[in-house]
C-alpha cells in the first residue's frame, strides 16, 4: 500500500497508466475512489497520482485544524513520494482550491491546471443559497447514516433532472462514497478549510496553462464562481457543462474526459 509520509501525516495513494504524470485532487470529504469514472480514461493517456486527502479514505485524519495551504503541500509531499517532479494537476471542489494553492505555492511542480467546479473564495465568492448552506453544515452531524446523508445532499450536487432520469448512476457514486465513509469531525474540518480559502487577489500570479470547468446547474458552488475564476487567471480557457450540477464528472463524464485529455495533451 503505498503512502506518502510527510508534512506530519500518512497519505495514501495510487499511480495508474503511464506517460507525463497526472495529479488528481478530489473534493470535500470524498476520497480517491471518487475518481473511478475518471480513472480509466485518463490513465489511457498519463501516469495518473490519485490519493486520499487528510481526513479521508485510507490517510491520517488528525483532529486538528486543516488549511488549503496544508493540503497542498500533502499534495506536494505525494507528488515528492510518487517521484514525481512536475505534473499536470486536475483538481475538482476543495481540490481545485487545493490544486491552485499548489500552483501558487510551488510553480515549477505544476506543468498545468484543471480547475472544476471550484472557486477562488474571498470577496467575489458566490455564495450558495442559504438552504444549501444549512445542509452542508448538517452533515457534520452524526445522527444519520452516511448513505442517508449522502442521498439528503443528492439534489445539491446533481442537477435535478439527472437524479430523475439516471438515479443509478447516483446511488453507484454513493456506493463508492461510503466504502470509507468521512467521519463528521473530519468533514468538519475540511469544510472550515475551504470556507477560509481565498486566492481571489492572487489568481493572476498563476502562469501555467489553466483550464476551467464548471456545470451552469452547480447549487453547491454556483456557476458564476467558475466565470470568475477564469476571468482572474491570465488566458485560462473556460468550459461550460450544460446543464450539469457539481458532480459533473457522472453527469458528462465522457465529454469532459475527452475535453481534459485534449487540452493535457496541447501543454
Amino acid at each position: 500500500m503505498p503512502i506518502a509520509t510527510g508534512n506530519g501525516i500518512n497519505l495514501y495513494y495510487e499511480v495508474h497508466g503511464e506517460g507525463e504524470p497526472l495529479l488528481l485532487i478530489m473534493g470535500l470529504s470524498l476520497n480517491s475512489k471518487s475518481w473511478f469514472r475518471t480513472l480509466p480514461a485518463l490513465s489511457e493517456h498519463f501516469k495518473v497520482i490519485i490519493f486520499d486527502n487528510r481526513g479521508t479514505g485510507l490517510s491520517g485524519k488528525p483532529n486538528s485544524p486543516y488549511s488549503i495551504e496544508q493540503m497542498a503541500e500533502d499534495a506536494k509531499c505525494v507528488l515528492d513520494a510518487a517521484g514525481v517532479e512536475t505534473a499536470h494537476v486536475y483538481g475538482i471542489s476543495m481540490g481545485g482550491m487545493i490544486a491552485q494553492r499548489l500552483s501558487l505555492l510551488y510553480p515549477s511542480r505544476v506543468r498545468s491546471l484543471v480547475l472544476g467546479c471550484t472557486t477562488s473564495g474571498g470577496a467575489t465568492h458566490v455564495q450558495p443559497s442559504a438552504e444549501v448552506s444549512m445542509l452542508m453544515l448538517s452533515r457534520g452531524s452524526a445522527v444519520a447514516t452516511p448513505e442517508e446523508m449522502a442521498w439528503a445532499t443528492a439534489p445539491i450536487l446533481y442537477s435535478h433532472s439527472f437524479i430523475e432520469k439516471q438515479r443509478e448512476l447516483v446511488a453507484e457514486d454513493i456506493q463508492r462514497r461510503i466504502e470509507i465513509p468521512v467521519l463528521p469531525y473530519a468533514y468538519i474540518l475540511q469544510l472550515q478549510a475551504c470556507l477560509a480559502h481565498d486566492t481571489s487577489n492572487v489568481m493572476d500570479q498563476i502562469e501555467c496553462p489553466v483550464l476551467v470547468i464548471h456545470g451552469d446547474e452547480d447549487k453547491l458552488v454556483p456557476y458564476q464562481n467558475g466565470v470568475i475564476l477564469a476571468e482572474k487567471i491570465p488566458n485560462a480557457e473556460f468550459l461550460t457543462i450544460t446543464g450539469a450540477g457539481h458532480i459533473y464528472i457522472t453527469e458528462a463524464n465522457d465529454l469532459v474526459n475527452e475535453r481534459v485529455i485534449e487540452f493535457l495533451k496541447n501543454q
